[in-house]
C-alpha cells in the first residue's frame, strides 16, 4: 500500500503525503505537505482498530482541549479530527533530535544540560496541568530538542485516548497501554486518577536517565518492571556521579518518591529548584551581593480563607512599597520576590540568586476583624536570623501595624532615616480598612491582567464611594484604564481622558508613582520621547522597584537611539528586579540594535517561557526568528497570536513579515494592503515598514518609515546599517534624508535628556 493510499481521501485536498516516517504502537506518522500553509508537517493516523474501540465524538472533543495548549516547551497540535473514519491530529516537523536519540548518542548528559532540559519539560508540564491536562507518556522519546530547547509532543494525547476510551480493558484488549512502563508513576501503573504529580514522577525516571544513563526501573518483563517502581528505590545520582549538584539529586529524589503528596506540588516547583544557582543548568547570573539589598518574600496566607491571599500579597506590597522609598536600602521588586512564593529554598539560595544580603519573611493570619503578623529578617550569608517580631491587632489597626513593620526593619538595618523618608513612612493613603481591602483586591487583579473583568470597574468604584478619590485609588483607576488601552481593550481615543486624570493626580499627590508613569507612557504613544523618558524617570524615582516605567524607559531610550544608555538602564531594571521577564526581552531587543539578533533567540526564548501567554514577548520571538530565518519555528510563534487574538495588530505584522520574507508576495500584501496605520504606536508602524522594503515597494516603505520616525521611532544605527529587513532600501534616493532626519532628531533628544537619568 503505497503512503497516500492509507491517508483518508477526505484529507487530499488539505495534505499531500511524501513518506512514511515512523510507526509505533498506536499510529503512524507520516510526512506530509501542508497544502493550505505550503509548509512541511508530521500527520499521526490512529490504527484503525484503536479509532474503532474508542468514541470518536469524544476524542476528538478532548484533543481539541489539548491543542488549545499553546507554550514555548510544547508541540503544538496545528489540526486534529476525524476523516473517513479515521482519527488524526497534525503535528509540526521539527528540525533536531529526540532526547532518547541524544542520549544514545552521548550517554549521560552533562549536569547543566539535564537540569536545562527537565526545567523546560517542568515549565511545559506546569502550564498543561494549570488547564487541568496530565500528559500520561512523558518519556525521552516524546522529549524533542531543537535549537537546544526542549519540546514536549504528544500533549493531550493520552489524556484524549484514556478519557474517549470508556473503558480501560477496551485499549487493553486491543494491546495498548496509555504510558510507557519504565515511566509510569506507581499510581498510574495501578489504575489509580491521576493529576500533574504523576507526570512530575515520568520527568523524574527521565532527569535519573539523563544523568546516570541507566533506567530508574527496568526489568526483565513488563510486570516486573511496573512491580519494581514499588517495592523498590533506585540508587541516589550521586552515587552514579560526584558532580551532580546536591539540589539537583534532591530534586531527583523527590520526583520519584511512591507517594504523589511527597513530590514537589507543581511543575513550576520543580523548575525552580533546577534554576537555584546552586542547580547549574538555568542559574540566573550571580548578581553581586550589596550589604544594603533587601528582598520582600509573599507573606504566607495564614487564614483558613484562601481569599486572604490578596490580602497577604498586598501586605508583602506595602512593605515593598515603603522601604523601596528608602535611599539606604536597595529592595528587589515585587515580580522578583513573587516567584519565590511558596518556595521550599533557603534564605542563603534565595538571597545569592537575587543578589540580597537580606531576606524579610512573614506571614499573615486573619480570623473575622483579628489580625496577626508575624515577620523575620534573615541574614542570607549565613540563613541566621537577625530580627523577629509579632504583631497583634484587629483590621482597624492595619496601617499601624504596617508602619511598625517597616519601622522596625529599617532600625533592625540600622539605617537612619531622612525627615521626608519619615514623613512618607507616617503617610497611609486610607482612613477605611474596607476600602483598603477592595484597594488591594482591585491592585492583584491589576497585576495578573485581569482588567477586562467587569467586576474590576466595581471593585475600584466601590472603594472610592468609601474613601472618595484618595491618590492611590486615582492611581490604580488611571493605571488599569491604560492598562486595558495597552491590552487593544480600551478605546485609543480614551488616551486624552487619561493623560488628564493622571495630570490631576500628579498635582494632588506629587509623590504618588503611577500618575509619573502613565504620564510616561502618553508622551511614548504620541511620539514625545523627551517627556516620555523624563515622565517614566520621575515614576523611578519615587518608586525604584516599578519594573514598568523602567522598562518603558529602556524601550523610549532604544527606540530614540540612545543605544549605550538603553543598555545602562537595563543593566538597573536586572538589578532591582533579576528575574523579571522583561528584563530577558530588553536583552533580547537591544540585540538587534547592535547587530546581534541571533544573539537575541535565547534571552526571548526565556522570557516567553516565563510568561508563555503574553503576546508581545511571542512576537518578539517571531521577529527575531524571521530575522534569522527560521522560518518554521516563527510560525509557530505566528499561529499561536493568530489564534489568540485574529486582529492583534502585532500579530498580523509578523504574520505579514513572515510571509513576504518567504516570498509569498500575495499572502503579506492581502494583509498589509488597505491597513490603517494611524492608531498604532511608532514601533509597530516602523515594523510595518520593513514588510514594505521585503516586498520590494520601497516608495510605499519609505513612506511608513517616515510616519514611524513622526510617531518616534528613529534609532540611526538600526536605520542605517542593522535593521536586515531594509537592505534593499538603503539604496533608495529618497533614504539618505530620512537617515539624516533619525540621526539629528537622536542627536535633539540625548541633548535634552542629559543630566536626566
Amino acid at each position: 500500500m503505497s503512503p497516500a493510499s492509507a491517508v483518508p481521501a477526505s484529507l487530499a485536498d488539505r495534505y499531500s503525503i511524501l513518506r512514511p516516517l515512523g510507526s509505533g504502537g498506536m499510529a503512524t506518522v507520516y510526512l506530509a505537505r501542508d497544502l493550505r500553509h505550503d509548509r512541511d508537517v508530521a500527520l499521526k493516523l490512529l490504527r484503525p482498530d484503536i479509532a474503532d474501540a474508542l468514541g470518536r465524538e469524544r476524542f476528538v472533543r478532548e484533543i481539541r482541549v489539548a491543542a488549545r495548549l499553546t507554550h514555548p516547551h510544547i508541540l503544538p497540535l496545528y489540526d486534529s479530527g476525524e476523516a473517513d473514519g479515521a482519527l488524526f491530529f497534525v503535528m509540526p516537523v521539527m528540525e533536531g533530535l529526540t532526547l532518547r536519540a541524544l542520549m544514545d548518542r552521548e550517554g549521560p548528559l552533562p549536569v547543566e544540560t539535564a537540569a536545562r532540559i527537565a526545567s523546560e519539560v517542568a515549565d511545559a508540564l506546569d502550564y498543561a496541568h494549570r488547564q487541568d491536562i496530565v500528559h500520561r507518556d512523558i518519556k525521552p522519546e516524546n522529549i524533542l530538542l531543537h535549537e537546544g530547547h526542549a519540546l514536549v509532543a504528544d500533549f493531550g494525547i493520552g489524556k484524549a485516548i484514556a478519557a474517549a476510551s470508556g473503558q480501560a480493558r477496551t485499549l487493553t484488549q486491543i494491546g495498548v497501554t496509555v504510558g510507557t512502563p519504565a515511566y509510569m508513576s506507581p499510581e498510574q501503573a495501578s489504575g489509580e486518577s491521576l493529576d500533574g504529580r504523576s507526570d512530575l514522577f515520568s520527568l523524574g525516571c527521565v532527569l535519573y536517565e539523563m544523568l546516570t544513563g541507566e533506567v530508574a526501573f527496568e526489568a526483565a518483563s513488563v510486570p516486573a518492571t511496573i512491580a519494581k517502581r514499588f517495592i523498590h528505590t533506585p540508587p541516589a545520582v550521586t552515587q552514579q556521579r560526584k558532580d551532580v549538584t546536591p539540589i539537583v539529586a534532591e530534586t531527583v529524589a523527590q520526583l520519584l518518591a511512591k507517594e504523589p503528596a511527597e513530590r514537589h506540588p507543581t511543575g513550576a516547583a520543580v523548575a525552580k529548584a533546577l534554576r537555584t544557582p546552586s542547580a547549574p543548568a538555568a542559574a540566573q547570573p550571580r548578581t553581586e551581593v550589596a550589604e544594603n539589598a533587601i528582598a520582600v518574600l509573599p507573606f504566607v496566607n495564614m487564614s483558613t480563607d484562601a481569599e486572604n491571599e490578596y490580602f497577604s500579597d498586598g501586605l508583602t506590597e506595602e512593605i515593598i512599597t515603603d522601604l523601596s522609598r528608602i535611599a539606604a536600602l536597595r529592595v528587589t521588586s515585587r515580580t522578583s520576590s513573587q516567584q519565590y512564593k511558596g518556595s521550599a529554598l533557603g534564605a542563603r539560595e534565595i538571597g545569592r540568586a537575587l543578589g540580597v544580603r537580606h531576606i524579610l519573611t512573614g506571614s499573615v493570619r486573619r480570623a473575622g476583624n483579628a489580625l496577626r503578623i508575624s515577620a523575620q529578617l534573615i541574614d542570607a550569608a549565613d540563613d541566621s536570623q537577625r530580627w523577629a517580631e509579632k504583631y497583634s491587632g484587629t483590621m482597624d489597626d492595619v496601617f499601624d501595624l504596617q508602619e511598625r513593620v517597616s519601622r522596625e526593619i529599617v532600625a533592625a538595618l540600622g539605617v537612619s532615616l531622612a525627615p521626608d523618608e519619615d514623613r512618607r513612612l507616617a503617610t497611609r493613603g486610607f482612613k477605611h480598612v474596607e476600602a483598603y481591602e477592595l484597594f488591594l483586591e482591585a491592585r492583584e487583579r491589576l497585576r495578573t491582567f485581569v482588567v477586562a473583568d467587569k467586576d474590576w470597574d466595581a471593585l475600584v468604584a466601590r472603594a472610592i464611594s468609601i474613601e472618595g478619590e484618595v491618590p492611590p485609588l486615582v492611581a490604580l483607576r488611571v493605571w488599569g484604564e491604560l492598562s486595558k488601552l495597552k491590552a487593544g481593550i480600551g478605546d485609543h481615543h480614551s488616551l486624552d481622558r487619561i493623560e488628564r486624570q493622571a495630570r490631576e493626580l500628579v498635582a494632588a499627590a506629587p509623590d504618588e508613582p503611577w500618575g509619573h508613569g502613565v504620564l510616561g507612557y502618553a508622551a511614548f504613544e504620541r511620539g514625545e520621547p523627551v517627556q516620555a523618558i523624563i515622565g517614566f524617570q520621575e515614576a523611578i524615582n519615587r518608586d525604584p522597584t516599578d519594573t514598568q516605567s523602567r522598562f518603558f524607559q529602556c524601550v523610549a531610550l532604544t527606540y530614540t537611539g540612545m543605544i549605550d544608555e538603553g543598555i545602562a538602564a537595563t543593566r538597573r531594571m536586572v538589578a532591582v528586579d533579576p528575574l523579571a521577564p522583561l528584563g530577558l526581552l530588553m536583552d533580547s531587543i537591544k540585540e538587534w540594535f547592535i547587530g546581534g539578533a541571533p544573539a537575541s533567540i535565547p534571552a526571548v526564548r526565556r522570557a516567553v517561557a516565563s510568561d508563555p501567554q503574553n503576546l508581545m514577548m511571542r512576537w518578539t520571538l517571531a521577529y527575531g526568528l524571521t530575522i534569522v530565518r527560521d522560518f518554521d519555528a516563527a510560525a509557530q510563534e505566528v499561529d499561536i497570536m493568530r489564534r489568540a487574538m485574529p486582529e492583534l495588530p502585532y500579530g498580523i505584522q509578523a504574520d505579514a513579515l513572515l510571509r513576504a520574507a518567504r516570498g509569498d508576495t500575495a499572502g503579506a500584501q492581502g494583509l498589509v494592503e488597505h491597513l490603517d496605520l494611524a492608531p498604532f504606536d511608532a514601533h509597530l508602524t516602523f515594523h510595518f515598514a520593513e514588510v514594505w522594503a521585503v516586498l520590494g515597494d520601497f516608495d510605499r516603505a519609505l513612506d511608513v518609515m517616515a510616519l514611524g520616525m513622526r510617531k518616534g521611532f528613529f534609532p540611526p544605527t538600526y536605520i542605517g546599517t542593522h535593521c536586515r529587513f531594509i537592505d534593499g532600501l538603503r539604496n533608495h534616493p529618497g533614504f539618505g534624508s530620512l537617515l539624516q532626519e533619525a540621526e539629528r532628531r537622536s542627536a535633539e533628544v540625548r541633548a535634552r535628556v542629559a543630566g536626566v537619568l
